[in-house]
């Protein structure tokens, strides 16, 4: 049998076919530059991001949790999502996902894999929910954002969170918590969030925050809100509040570590933890961003076919370690 080659079988996706190198980095994606429309298209087109996403057993669980809850159905679900990894770059992948769903509501339903996860769900709709993004590696407390372009300057996580879920006047509502760098308790967090639609708040690379602003106590105060934020997502029936906090712990100082273990424990407690990508799943995360993928055709069938057919007839010339019969 003659077999044919197998880029004309199995077709690597148009960047790839157009010779532009393969770069690292664009197996990252930065939740900001999503938020603020500067991400590359394969992050920033949801049509195209659900196209090359690769729903794992977990991710799946985690995304039909969050569609749950922001309908309003607080059974076998969470409001808290503490998310991990294996698989360097998938939590902020899986926050952006999340992003995706909530923003556009509805609109997502023909994307690839969201029927699906509605099915899980039980639910026939994607809630529209108000949405908030802080990433750690980001957001800079010193000079902090906005003030020059004509919107308020915010300097503190709660207030940039405000900001983003209720404009001006979401901020107006931390506004001296802002000032005092000291987070907000219950009551005025709870006043914060949309009452008329979901809100989702997504977190990511909170340690670089945490590592970065630990000598001016806005670390300490930030496990104070986060704590605060938490307990409000448990009361409402429709809030959801998903958390990446650590890069590697190689890389983590003795105080760093304390810091993790405290978040952690915090939002363990309070909520949910998710590992996202198992070691089993990884070559197909690699493979829809590598080929045009929709599943084997016939003819790669049958290369493999004949390559279980080879492979059986000269088991012998081959090294002892290869998994001849798996």
């Amino acid at each position: 049998m003659a077999m044919k080659p197998w880029y004309k079988v199995i077709t690597p996706r148009e960047d790839l076919r157009d010779g532009k190198p393969l770069d690292a980095s664009e197996f990252a994606v930065h939740l900001d530059h999503v938020r603020d429309g500067r991400a590359p298209a394969v992050y920033q087109n949801p049509a195209e991001f659900f196209e090359r996403t690769f729903l794992t057993k977990n991710l799946r669980e985690l995304s039909n949790q969050v569609v749950r809850r922001l309908s309003g159905i607080k059974v076998e679900t969470s409001a808290i999502f503490n998310l991990s990894t294996q698989f360097g770059g998938g939590k902020t992948h899986s926050l952006t996902l999340l992003y995706h769903l909530a923003s556009r509501g509805d609109a997502a339903k023909p994307w690839k894999g969201v029927a699906s996860i509605l099915q899980d769900a039980g639910v026939t709709s994607v809630p529209t929910a108000a949405t908030a993004v802080f990433v750690g590696t980001e957001f800079d407390s010193i000079t902090g954002r906005g003030g020059g372009d004509g919107t308020p300057n915010r300097k503190t996580p709660w207030g940039e969170i405000a900001f983003q879920l209720g404009g001006v006047e979401g901020f107006r509502l931390v506004e001296d918590h802002e000032k005092a760098l000291t987070a907000p308790g219950g009551d005025v967090v709870d006043k914060m969030l949309p009452k008329s639609k979901p809100v989702l708040i997504l977190l990511d690379e909170l340690m670089n925050y945490v590592s970065r602003t630990r000598k001016s106590g806005l670390a300490g105060q930030l496990y104070t809100f986060l704590h605060n934020l938490s307990e409000v997502a448990r009361s409402r029936d429709n809030v959801v509040l998903a958390v990446s906090i650590p890069a590697s712990e190689l890389e983590m100082t003795a105080e760093d570590q304390s810091d993790f273990e405290r978040l952690k424990k915090l939002l363990d407690r309070l909520g949910k933890a998710m590992i996202l990508s198992a070691e089993a799943e990884t070559s197909e995360i690699i493979r829809r961003r590598l080929f045009e993928w929709n599943g084997l055709p016939k003819d790669a069938l049958a290369t493999v076919e004949e390559y279980e057919v080879w492979l059986q007839a000269n088991k012998q010339q081959l090294p002892s370690w290869f998994p001849v019969e798996n």
